[in-house]
Parts: structure tokens; sequence; C-alpha cells
């Protein structure tokens, strides 16, 4: 495939992705740089890309030409519901355990890292995304979820009508691991009483587990991701819904729209909650999201 091929399939790709609403997920700094780059004037290192054809005009029966896909409309949600069944000190008590876990030195991984990643946001609506642990923008920050994953994760939580200031995200392990490898079973285990802290003292309405690894740590599974996301499962009585790592999706775009699906039925459990008859391990088909575009198109 030549040059101005590859170009023209990249420009239909964004298009494509522009028509569908998916560009909300994607990271506007590179898909404005694409596009500046596509439409851009022609250099010595970087020839014009041969113009798109216009489309030849139609001669067959109108009746034979296919209708355009009708644009479906964006999802309108209300408010989410308020925190129920809190201590009335609730926040005291977890800037206190915050302040506490900034000296931790329970494990070796505060050693080799900045600073102790406890958390990020007010924990305003009952909804806790929990991640598997700090990466470099984060250990620099000392905020949970701020690299491209976050950034990512922070336009997932605007599709379902919140604001990801008012939600409370925190990971597994609150120190950064060296070169982002997975936390070992001691540190884990050094480091779980903080986050089993921050949900006891949050009461979560539903928790969403954000990759294979908090997954299984909240579950005590072995199962994989895929045979995991999509269902609701109880942690301690509250229901936990796992889906993808947002950096699961930078690298696997297709993704999307599976993670769509979670999310929106993570946004029904909040709103709603689960009945009392719902099974233990995963919710019936009854109180299911129903189902919608599967192609993220209502991100626009």
């Amino acid at each position: 495939m030549d040059r101005d091929r590859i170009l023209h399939e990249i420009a239909s790709h964004i298009e494509e992705e522009r028509v569908r609403g998916i560009p909300v997920w994607t990271d506007p700094a590179w898909n404005d740089a694409a596009r500046r780059f596509l439409e851009g004037p022609a250099t010595p290192s970087r020839p014009a890309a041969r113009p798109v054809p216009a489309p030849a005009p139609v001669t067959a029966s109108p009746a034979r030409v296919p209708p355009a896909a009708p644009r479906v409309a964006r999802p309108s949600f209300g408010p989410p519901p308020p925190a129920a069944g809190r201590m009335a000190d609730w926040e005291a008590l977890l800037a206190e355990a915050a302040r506490q876990a900034s000296t931790c030195r329970k494990c070796r991984l505060r050693e080799g890292c900045r600073q102790v990643v406890y958390a990020s946001g007010n924990g305003k609506v009952p909804l806790v995304f929990v991640g598997e642990a700090p990466g470099a923008d984060e250990d620099a920050q000392g905020e949970a979820f701020v690299g491209r994953a976050g950034q990512l994760l922070t336009r997932i939580i605007a599709a379902i009508g919140l604001d990801r200031g008012d939600i409370y995200i925190c990971n597994v392990i609150k120190c950064r691991p060296p070169e982002n490898r997975n936390p070992l079973p001691d540190e884990i285990q050094a480091c779980w009483p903080y986050l089993e802290q921050q949900l006891d003292l949050l009461k979560p309405r539903v928790i969403c587990a954000l990759g294979l690894f908090a997954a299984q740590t909240l579950l005590e599974s072995k199962a994989p991701i895929g045979k995991l996301r999509g269902r609701i499962f109880r942690y301690r009585g509250i229901p936990l819904l796992p889906t993808y790592h947002p950096a699961a999706l930078l690298r696997n775009p297709g993704l999307k729209a599976t993670v769509w699906e979670d999310v929106q039925l993570l946004r029904k459990i909040l709103d709603e909650g689960l009945p009392p008859a719902a099974a233990p391990e995963e919710v019936p088909e009854a109180v299911r999201a129903p189902q919608g575009p599967t192609t993220g198109d209502l991100f626009a």
C-alpha cells in the first residue's frame, strides 16, 4: 500500500469515528494533530496526499440507494442518587486515612516511588472506580488516573452524565510498582486494608473494577476479564461490575463499544439499584441495560 493510500485510510477512519460519535473517546490532541497533518500543505518531507475523489453521480434507481443510517440521540441522565448509610464524619475519616497512607512503609514499593497515590475525587456520588496501581503520571502528580488512561476515564464518566470530580477513583495498590509491573502478593496484602477502609467508609451503591487485576483482586477470582466484564457480582453485598481498563481501550479501540455497554449498565445500577431477588453473582436479564447502539455512537 503506497503512502497516499495509507493517509486516505487514516482520514477515512477518523471520519468514520466522528460520524459514529466515538471521537470523544479519542485523544483530542492526537486527533487534531492527525487532521492538521492530513489537511496541511505539502512539504518536502511530507508530499501532499492525493485528494479523495468526489463520489460519482448516482445513476441507479432511487429505490436501490440504501437509506442513511439514522443518528442516535445522546442519552440523557438525571441527577445521580445521593450517598446513604455513611458515617457523619466520613470525609474527615477518609482524609485521616489518606494521611496515614502517605507515611506507609509496609512494603518495598514505597522506597521506589515518589509518593503514595491514595485516590481522586470527592466521593459525593456513591460510585467507586477501582483500578490496579498508579503509573508514572499518577506517581508524579499524586492523584489517581491522571495520565492518558485517566483522561479517557474522565470522558467515559462524562458520557454517562457524571462529573469526575464527584466520583471516587482509587487503585488496589497505592504506590507505583517499578516499571509498572504487576503488584506482588505481599504488596497486595500490605495495601489491601487501605482499599478495604475506603470502600467501608464510602459505602458505594456500586463499584466498577477497571481491568483484570482489580476485578480478580476484589472478587478473589482467576477468571479472565472477558468472562467477568458486563456481569454484576457482589463485594460484601455491594454490586460490583468489572469492565476493561481504559488503558486497554487505548491499545484496542474496538473495545470501546463493549465498555459503552458496561457503563450504561453501571449507571442503571447506580440509579435504580438491584431488585431484592437478584442473584448474588450476576444481575438477571430483566435489569440489564437496554440493548442500544454497540459502536459508542452516543459519545458525540
